[in-house]
């Protein structure tokens, strides 16, 4: 039936596609009612970067954290890139004390500008706005540092005769 290499999985996907197709017939579901199908790959992205930004934030409580290009914590290079793209090169994720919530910082904000507002945190909104950049550049930085799918390692033994 399935002679050739990977034939046995593409007649798998054939036949799920089809019971699928006939399960939302016989029931009347629309296919654009049912959720998305996500790869594993972007739930694996998605698991990992809520982990890194989750450690940045933990790091950020006791002290401000500033982005690093050459850090293992993709958290800390999209920061960084962050700062980059925004040009503010002393952006910092700290606390505020104040009100206990996690706040950007410009470290390099003018000395009368942080008098008049008590600290170099940014306002809300600009805050709102690098934090859903950031958690988007996180999850770019994961997805690129990523390691994609590998061939099987086979010893001499398994390799046919001609295979290089």
């Amino acid at each position: 039936m399935a002679d050739k290499v990977g034939q046995i999985g593409q007649l798998v996907r054939t036949m799920a596609a089809q019971l699928k197709g006939a399960l939302q017939g016989a029931m009347g579901i629309e296919a654009h009612d049912l959720p998305p199908i996500r790869s594993r790959r972007s739930l694996i992205v998605d698991k990992v970067s809520r982990n890194a930004v989750a450690e940045l934030v933990n790091q950020a409580k006791s002290q401000p954290q500033k982005g690093d290009l050459a850090s293992p914590n993709p958290a800390l290079v999209a920061l960084a890139a962050l700062a980059e793209n925004y040009g503010r090169p002393g952006l910092v994720l700290g606390l505020r004390n104040e009100t206990g919530e996690i706040t950007f910082q410009d470290l390099e904000m003018d000395p009368e500008m942080v008098a008049e507002r008590g600290g170099a945190h940014l306002e809300r909104a600009d805050s709102r706005l690098l934090w859903r950049q950031l958690k988007k550049l996180v999850a770019i930085e994961v997805d690129r540092n990523m390691l994609g799918p590998r061939k099987r390692l086979r010893s001499p033994d398994e390799v046919p005769e001609g295979e290089p």
